[in-house]
């Protein structure tokens, strides 16, 4: 299924798509943005064409009244609209036809000129935008029962005709999933609409949660647990490893511990490093009812202070978890790691029983490392662990730094809730030691496993990167160009060990502004069924195998490794349809994700709003205004030309170049300043809108 097939993404696309132009921020493509001479003149042949295609369409409809247009409305809040087309054209739809049509539907049309202006009559419905939809609950003044779609570019309410929702007592406001059952251009009336699902009421705490997993139709709650559970894999022989001192490292919260480490001292110097791993394929068996619903999931669904577990919680949480003192299956991967961090991506592989000794949290962990006072106490084994973990973790970060990719640590945001579930407060978490011992692990970890089933079957889930977006390669030479990369390593950097060397030297020049005009140019990661490498770590392979309890392509590739090291047949190769649906769902878990965070950031600065001035990071720079990343609490804030300058005429944002221009000709800001905002509206689809305390005139 690709994207356009699912209409739930697309319908994504289409309103993030909608909100971005009518913030004014919205850039359909490069040829937009990019002033240079060659491009301008293109922009204006293409004009030229398209002018006398124009002439032509006006000819051919003065001739012919059967000159049709299909295409996509885009909706105008004055009541009026356009029909897109194919070819990028516009024609006038009057308020008067807008009536019947919604923003997104696609729709085909007689389109009459009269003189320079066109208008579209005699509409008909390709296909509805709207399917099922997000909608509030609305009664009229007559007391009917109507819905509102929770969309910025559509604002009707929709009568509603048939309730099979098994719920009754609507009230005002409250939320329901609805499906559209009759388009007004359909015939019959108005839009109509079903109920199939109360979501939440109005007034509950949990609604942020509850709305975004149920529109975009992911799980609320985790599979029902089975009366019991049968370990099927007892005929293997396993490895006693139950005086290894593994330990798990995970927030203080954790319960589903899927992985656990125990390192020790080489002889001559260097470090083994053992990888525990949770062993859930033991209990679901391929192709089982446990198995099928870990495919349809394929990924735990982590929000800001929820989640919803890929398997039962009587797997992730007891039977599977690592936890302290208890004897859990696993398979197990030894790695041999040089003094300097080298490793030779060599791995074996083993099953095996373990006996975790110790459950310890990041922040204790990194409290005790970095000499921090702190009530942690480890004992003389744990404490020998942790401290080899650590100078394990900076050798391998210092040969990845020197031979590979690694990021920039950036902070992360943590969402405080308080006993009803409303957020509390946000808490700004940077990266510390122990973050960076279990970092580096599933890295190395995962990156052997990429090698192993590549050498083993040349298939399995790898997760891989191309580099740049390889229609884009002469923009981003031209670009080093003008800051002096040198000649010779422009024409690599389509290879690993020339990306690779770029991002180090990135890196070092420690300039964001260039560094994030650099990342518009990359492609995209994604998940594969044969080896190839991820240029973004600067890795020939990875293959992630250290979550099987949250990933399902982590259990793919663990019945794989299983089978190599058993002998037992090997599993099936996944499908590309797999993979697919598996890119879907990641896509989907971040979407909700991200809809979450926005909504709980709204609430949470609605208070703030005229009032606190924050200092954030420009992100992005659109023709619109400038996008900024608020450094206390990670908020995105979308500032407007007109609160940027007092005379937004003369303020250009151009989004290729990733600069402000005033009058013309004047760099005033770029991508990466630090600028100071204040918040002055958030909008009905939930953006947060501010203004630069230091406006540019």
């Amino acid at each position: 299924m690709s994207l356009k097939d699912n209409p739930i993404l697309m319908q994504l696309k289409m309103k993030s798509i909608d909100e971005k132009k009518a913030r004014g921020e919205y850039v359909e493509s490069k040829e937009n943005t990019d002033n240079s001479p060659a491009k301008k003149s293109k922009e204006k042949e293409d004009r030229k064409l398209r002018n006398v295609n124009l002439t032509v369409k006006k000819n051919q409809q003065s001739k012919n009244s059967d000159l049709w247009e299909q295409g996509t409305v885009r909706a105008n809040e004055k009541g009026f609209g356009f029909l897109e087309s194919d070819n990028r054209e516009s024609y006038f739809i009057p308020p008067k036809e807008m009536h019947c049509l919604m923003n997104g539907d696609k729709i085909s049309g007689r389109v009459v000129f009269q003189g320079e202006k066109s208008r579209v009559e005699h509409i008909s419905l390709v296909e509805p935008f709207l399917t099922r939809f997000v909608a509030r609950v609305h009664y009229d003044e007559k007391g009917k029962l109507t819905v509102v779609p929770d969309h910025g570019g559509i604002n009707i309410n929709i009568d509603v005709v048939n309730n099979s929702s098994g719920h009754e007592d609507f009230k005002e406001g409250d939320w329901v999933i609805a499906l559209l059952t009759r388009h007004a251009l359909q015939g019959g009336g108005g839009h109509q609409a079903e109920i199939k699902e109360f979501i939440v009421h109005a007034d509950d705490e949990q609604t942020p949660w509850w709305v975004v997993l149920r529109g975009l139709d992911l799980p609320k709650e985790s599979p029902a647990d089975l009366p019991e559970y049968d370990f099927k894999d007892k005929d293997f022989p396993r490895v006693d490893m139950t005086d290894k001192p593994f330990i798990t490292i995970d927030s203080a919260k954790t319960q589903d511990m899927d992985d656990a480490l125990y390192i020790e001292s080489r002889e001559n110097g260097g470090w083994n490093l053992y990888v525990a791993i949770a062993d859930p394929t033991g209990y679901i068996y391929e192709g089982d009812s446990l198995d099928e619903y870990a495919a349809a999931r394929a990924f735990s669904i982590y929000l800001p202070g929820r989640d919803i577990p890929m398997l039962t919680r009587k797997l992730s949480d007891d039977l599977c978890s690592l936890r302290e003192n208890e004897e859990r299956n696993v398979l197990v991967g030894r790695m041999e790691v040089e003094p300097d961090g080298h490793c030779n991506k060599n791995i074996d592989f083993s099953l095996a029983v373990i006996k975790s000794q110790g459950k310890l949290a990041y922040d204790d962990v990194s409290d005790y490392l970095e000499g921090c006072e702190t009530d942690f106490s480890p004992n003389d084994v744990i404490k020998e662990q942790i401290t080899l973990l650590k100078d394990f973790s900076k050798a391998r970060y210092v040969y990845r730094r020197t031979n590979a990719c690694v990021f920039k640590d950036k902070p992360d945001y943590e969402f405080v809730l308080n006993e009803n579930g409303g957020l509390k407060e946000i808490k700004v978490v940077h990266k510390r030691t122990a973050n960076g011992i279990v970092e580096e692990a599933m890295i190395l970890a995962n990156t052997c496993a990429g090698k192993f089933l590549a050498d083993k079957f040349q298939a399995g889930i790898f997760n891989t990167h191309s580099g740049f977006d390889h229609e884009k390669i002469g923009e981003v030479q031209e670009l080093l160009e003008q800051f002096n990369y040198p000649p010779d390593d422009i024409e690599k950097i389509e290879t690993m060990d020339g990306y690779c060397k770029l991002k180090r030297w990135l890196y070092d020049s420690n300039s964001a502004y260039l560094d994030a005009r650099v990342h518009k140019y990359s492609a995209f990661a994604e998940m594969s069924p044969v080896p190839a490498p991820h240029f973004g770590m600067g890795l020939d392979y990875y293959a992630t195998w250290t979550s099987p309890i949250r990933k399902y392509g982590d259990m793919i590739n663990h019945r794989l490794i299983k089978s190599a090291i058993t002998g037992s047949a090997t599993p099936k190769i996944p499908e590309d349809s797999t993979i697919e649906s598996m890119n879907l769902a990641r896509k989907l878990n971040r979407s909700a994700e991200r809809q979450v965070k926005d909504w709980l950031y709204t609430d949470y600065l609605r208070p703030h709003i005229k009032s606190t001035v924050y200092e954030g990071e420009v992100v992005d720079i659109t023709r619109g205004g400038i996008k900024v990343l608020l450094q206390e609490n990670g908020a995105r804030v979308f500032v407007p030309t007109s609160f940027m300058c007092n005379d937004k005429k003369r303020v250009d944002g151009n989004n290729s170049l990733g600069v402000v221009i005033l009058d013309g000709n004047k760099k005033v800001m770029h991508l990466g300043d630090v600028v100071k905002v204040r918040l002055v509206e958030i909008s009905e689809s939930r953006s947060i809108i501010g203004e630069l305390i230091d406006r540019l005139y």
